[in-house]
């Protein structure tokens, strides 16, 4: 995601609150002006050719994409974004020295 969109990455869920179990799946918001102007349809079929090639169906990956703007109202809302971040439980993933 960061490679081919320059998306920021989030953990959230579970294993952002360190309760995950063996079986607990990886829920991840991408954010990324590369969605701008697709359609929802579009963009879902971006996310799940990404999810096939990260081996989503092995490690369980739940992959939520986002325009700025739209995480920006996300986390000012009541819908899980907003609530992950008002309890801390959204984390920004760094996947590169670059990105520090």
């Amino acid at each position: 995601m960061r490679e081919r969109y320059g998306a920021r990455l989030y953990l959230f869920g579970s294993r952002a609150r360190g309760t995950a179990h063996s079986e607990s799946d990886y829920d991840i918001v991408a954010v990324a002006h590369a969605f701008e102007g697709e359609r929802k349809i579009e963009r879902a079929l971006d996310r799940f050719e990404l999810w096939v090639e990260a081996g989503g169906w092995a490690i369980g990956l739940d992959l939520h994409c986002y325009t700025p703007d739209e995480f920006r109202r996300e986390s000012a809302g009541l819908g899980f974004i907003g609530q992950s971040k008002r309890r801390g439980e959204l984390i920004r993933i760094l996947t590169s020295r670059r990105a520090a």
